[in-house]
C-alpha cells in the first residue's frame, strides 16, 4: 500500500469512530435536562392574610441529597421570578413554605425540582388571587398641599416615589384625616394604604400638582 492510500484509510477509520461515538439524540454528559423520575402529588395554595400566601406540596418519591425545591412567582403566569428555595430531606415527603411579601391581584405560583445533576421538573401552576379592599377615600387628586383621607378603620399610609422609596408615612385614626404633603415635589406617586385590623393592603397613584 502506497502512503497515499494508507493516509485516505486512517482519515476514514477517524470519521467512522467520530460518527459512532457521537450519535444523533445524544445528550452531552453536562446538559440540563427535565427529570420524569421526581412527580409532584400535589400542590396548594393557602391565603393567610393581604400578604401573606402558604404553600404545600408533595412528592411522590424522594428526590436525592443536595436538591432543592425553588419556589417561584409570576404576576402574568409566563414570567417568573424565584421567592425562596428550601433544601431537599430524603426522609420528607410533604414540604411547605409561606411567601410572606405576595402582591395583590393576581400571582401565579409553581415548584421548580431541580438536582444537584442539573436535572429539573415543574409542579402544576396555581393562580392565587388577593384582596386589596380597604375602606378608604382620598381627594383632591391631584393635590397641591393638603390630601383629605377618610376612613372607618385604624390604617397606615405611605406614598412612595416612582422609583419606589418611601417619602412619606403616617398612621391614621378612624374618620376624616388632613395630611400636608407640601414638601413633596411635583410628580406622580403611589399612596399606598395597609388597613390595621385586616392586614389588607390598596395602592393608587397620587398626583403632586
Amino acid at each position: 500500500m502506497n502512503r497515499l492510500s494508507w493516509l485516505t484509510c486512517f482519515a476514514v477509520l477517524i470519521s467512522f469512530s467520530a460518527v459512532a461515538q457521537s450519535r444523533p439524540g445524544d445528550v452531552p454528559p453536562n446538559a440540563v435536562t427535565k427529570d420524569e423520575n421526581l412527580l409532584f402529588k400535589d400542590f396548594s395554595c393557602v391565603v393567610k392574610n393581604a400578604n401573606n400566601v402558604e404553600l404545600k406540596w408533595q412528592i411522590l418519591n424522594n428526590p436525592g441529597e443536595g436538591d432543592y425545591f425553588i419556589v417561584e412567582r409570576s404576576r402574568d403566569g409566563d414570567h417568573y421570578e424565584t421567592v425562596s428555595a428550601l433544601k431537599v430531606t430524603d426522609t420528607a415527603s410533604a414540604y411547605a413554605l409561606t411567601d410572606n411579601s405576595a402582591n395583590n391581584g393576581t400571582d401565579f405560583y409553581r415548584i421548580k425540582y431541580t438536582s444537584k445533576g442539573g436535572k429539573y421538573s415543574y409542579s402544576k401552576t396555581l393562580q392565587v388571587s388577593l384582596s386589596a379592599d380597604v375602606d378608604f377615600k382620598f381627594y383632591p387628586n391631584p393635590v397641591d398641599k393638603l390630601l383629605i383621607i377618610r376612613t372607618s378603620h385604624n390604617i397606615d399610609i405611605e406614598v412612595l416615589d416612582a422609583a419606589g422609596a418611601l417619602r412619606m408615612g403616617k398612621q391614621l385614626q378612624p374618620g376624616i384625616q388632613v395630611v400636608n404633603i407640601a414638601s413633596l415635589e411635583r410628580g406622580s406617586y403611589i399612596l399606598k394604604v395597609t388597613d390595621k385590623e385586616s392586614n389588607r393592603v390598596a395602592s393608587e397613584q397620587l398626583v403632586k400638582n
